[in-house]
Parts: structure tokens; sequence; C-alpha cells
């Protein structure tokens, strides 16, 4: 029975008076008792009668009051966590949010050490503050039978007026990434590349020109194209739909560029008909935007990932273009080739702080463009490349911060390099 608390309180007060009033009635003088009407008497005994119906209801109150207290006491002592186990919520519980069920993935433990390593490497986590990344990483090439007339400028690119038999190429690159988690749904990176790269060249001249096998080796170190990226965690993983991030980054022409190199005769003077660049760019000499989402699926034991991107190339102009040492200057206008890559892969957590991974990755680039001034734009015959890698790696956790993740990459069309190898030291503050 529940009491209105107006009601309970305005008995509460008229209590006091009533029984003040009725305990100085039997104190007046019998004499003015008797001089009583009958009305009052009808009166008194109804206000007594009320005055025991109060003090019932007042009883009743308390009685529920002392209930309540006991309910809540009850509660709250239930609610407390256990020191040493955390009971799960009941059933009615689960029942009532069933959103809150729909924003979290399905998980039957806390997510080990190798998995949380593993997600940092194949996509972008925004759960820590700053990071700091040390890589090295080493890629050959080795291409026989060119039809160009060029050579090597990029990893898929010929240029100039070279003619070779075979070409062999190697890259050391050094790389050191510091990421930084604005906010829970933002990351910046900034990538900064130091580069060596070795070429050597095998050839018997323009058209079998010499009896003699030429080999001649050149070499270049400098610094490489500089990036900046920022990342944006657009929807979190949850049962419906897949761990969503949102990618943009600029390259900025840091590197030597590949323009204007001369192309100088065999420096042995064995082979006249031999000509090697005088030197090796360590980066492309232009502009580039790229933006791209990457994808994330966790389905124990297994974590599914894919990426899409697309890189676009800025012209730029050049004050020269040639590679014939002393001959004039020819400025002109270079526009590479857009490119576009797909990746798709699957990994798995073996142990507390091992886990590998498997992926393959498709990049296209278009042709590239050359425009001399005051000339016409022409497109550079066999410039567009189609490069194709299946990679293998293992993520091993060292230390609490500190992981090693190695990555060996197989070249599987003419324009990847044969093989890469690679190994990074990511450190998390």
């Amino acid at each position: 029975m529940r009491i209105p608390g107006l009601f309970v309180l305005g008995a509460t007060l008229a209590l006091p008076s009533v029984v003040l009033l009725a305990a100085e009635v039997p104190a007046e003088n019998p004499r003015k008792l008797a001089s009583v009407t009958e009305s009052d008497s009808d009166k008194i005994a109804r206000m007594m009668r009320e005055i025991d119906q109060l003090k019932n209801v007042n009883q009743q109150v308390m009685r529920q009051i002392q209930k309540l207290e006991h309910e809540l006491i009850n509660t709250v002592a239930s609610d407390k966590p256990a020191a040493v186990s955390v009971p799960a919520p009941p059933m009615e519980a689960q029942a009532a949010r069933p959103e809150q069920a729909e924003k979290e993935p399905q998980r039957t433990a806390e997510a080990s050490r190798s998995v949380t390593d593993l997600e940092r490497e194949v996509h972008v986590t925004f759960n820590q503050t700053f990071s700091l990344e040390l890589g090295f990483e080493y890629a050959h090439f080795d291409q026989s039978q060119l039809a160009l007339n060029g050579f090597l400028a990029l990893d898929a690119i010929f240029l100039g007026d070279i003619s070779v038999d075979e070409v062999e190429a190697d890259i050391y690159r050094t790389t050191l990434v510091g990421r930084w988690g604005v906010t829970d749904r933002i990351q910046l990176n900034l990538d900064i590349p130091y580069i060596y790269r070795e070429t050597k060249v095998r050839s018997r001249g323009a058209q079998l020109g010499s009896k003699l096998v030429t080999e001649s080796t050149v070499d270049s170190n400098d610094l490489g194209d500089i990036s900046l990226g920022l990342s944006y965690h657009l929807f979190p993983e949850t049962v419906s739909h897949p761990d969503v991030v949102l990618s943009m980054s600029v390259t900025a022409p840091t590197g030597k560029d590949p323009y204007g190199i001369d192309a100088i005769t065999d420096p042995d003077g064995d082979n006249t008909n031999l000509q090697i660049p005088d030197d090796l760019p360590t980066g492309s000499g232009v502009w580039s935007l790229s933006g791209g989402v990457s994808l994330l699926r966790t389905t124990d034991p297994a974590i599914l990932f894919s990426n899409l991107s697309y890189t676009h190339y800025f012209a730029e102009d050049f004050s020269d273009l040639g590679v014939r040492p002393g001959a004039p200057d020819q400025p002109g206008e270079v526009k590479l080739g857009d490119s576009i890559q797909l990746g798709l892969g699957i990994a798995f957590a073996i142990n507390e702080r091992t886990s590998y991974s498997m992926s393959f990755t498709q990049r296209f680039f278009d042709h590239v463009e050359i425009k001399p001034k005051g000339g016409r734009t022409n497109e550079l015959v066999g410039s567009d490349a189609s490069v194709g890698t299946f990679d293998v790696g293992v993520t091993y956790g060292l230390t609490r911060n500190l992981s090693l993740v190695t990555n060996l990459g197989l070249g599987l069309t003419n324009d990847s390099s044969d093989y890469k190898f690679s190994l990074r030291f990511p450190y998390r503050f």
C-alpha cells in the first residue's frame, strides 16, 4: 500500500496538534465538562477516531520505509564487485541493451599482445599516443633482354638513351616513421626515408656491337621523398560491419630526381657502345597526393584486411630533361602516370607474442607523359607498369612497447622486384 507523500506529510504534521488537543480535554474543570453539549461529545469522539486512524497510517508508513531501506541496502550490497571475479550481468539486463551488443564485436576474451601488434601493422589503430618506427628494407631487381631506350629511373620506369642487355639493381632503404594519435579517431604520421641504390649493367652494346660483355656499376645515396599522412577512424568494428579507416597522404619531392642525369660511355673504354647513367635518383621529383580506405574484420582466430588507394602525381617543370653530356639543356614538363593499388590479406595470432600474415598487393601505373618546352606532349613508350607482390610476414613482441616486424615480398610480375625483405622495429610510448 503506497500513501501519497503530501497526505503522509499532512498527517504527520497534524498528529501532534490533535494529540495535544486530546490531552488537554480531560484536564478541563469537571464543571466545564458537564456543560459540554452532546454535539461536542460526538465531535471529540470523531476526532479521537481520526487520531487512531492517523496512528495506524503512520505505523504503516514507517513499516513501508523500513522495508524500502532494507531492500536498498541489499541492492547496493549486490552491486558491489566481488574481490576475485565479476559476475555476468543478468539475462534481463542483456536483453534490455541490444544496441550495446551491436556496438561491440563479439570476442571471447581480451585481444592478445600479438593480435594488437598485428592490427597495428596491417591496419591503423588509434589507441596509442605516440610511436616511432625504425625500418630497413632491401629490394633486388634483375631484368634481362630489355627493349627500352632508357635507364632505370624509378622502380619500374626507364628514361634516357641507354642500351643494355641486363640490369641488376639493389635498393637499400632506411625509414624513420613517427605516428601520433591526436584523438581517438585521428592519427598523423611522418615518413622520412634514406635510400642507397646500386645498379649493375651488363651489355655487349647496341645491336651486339661489341664482342666483349662489359659490366659497369653505378651507386648513389641520398634522402628519399618525405611523406606526411592523416588517418581518420570512420567506423569501429561491430557485428554487422568491419573497422573502416580513411587515409590521405602528401609526398614532397625531397629526393634526388631522375631528370637531367647524363648518360656516360663505359668508363673502362672496352665497349664504347655501352652507356650508363652518371648518377641514380632517390625520388620521383614531383609532388603526389594519395587517398585510400582500409578495412579490417576480426573473425577468430583470423583477421581479414584489405585496402584500396589512388595516387595522383602532379606535373612538374624541369630545367633539363636531356641525358647527353655537354648538350644544351632541354627544359620541359613531366607528368608521371597516376597509380591505383589494391591489397588484401589474412593474419593469424600464433600465441601471446607471435603472429603471421599473408597478403597480395597489385598496383597499376599509367603512362609517363613528357612535354618539351614549346613542343607537344608525348607518352613514354613502356612506362606503364603492373606491379604485383605476394607478402608473408611475422610479428614478434620483444618487450611490452617494442616489436619486431619481418616481411618477405615476392614479385609476381615483370615490373615488380624479384624479392624484397624488410625489418621494422615499432616502439610505442
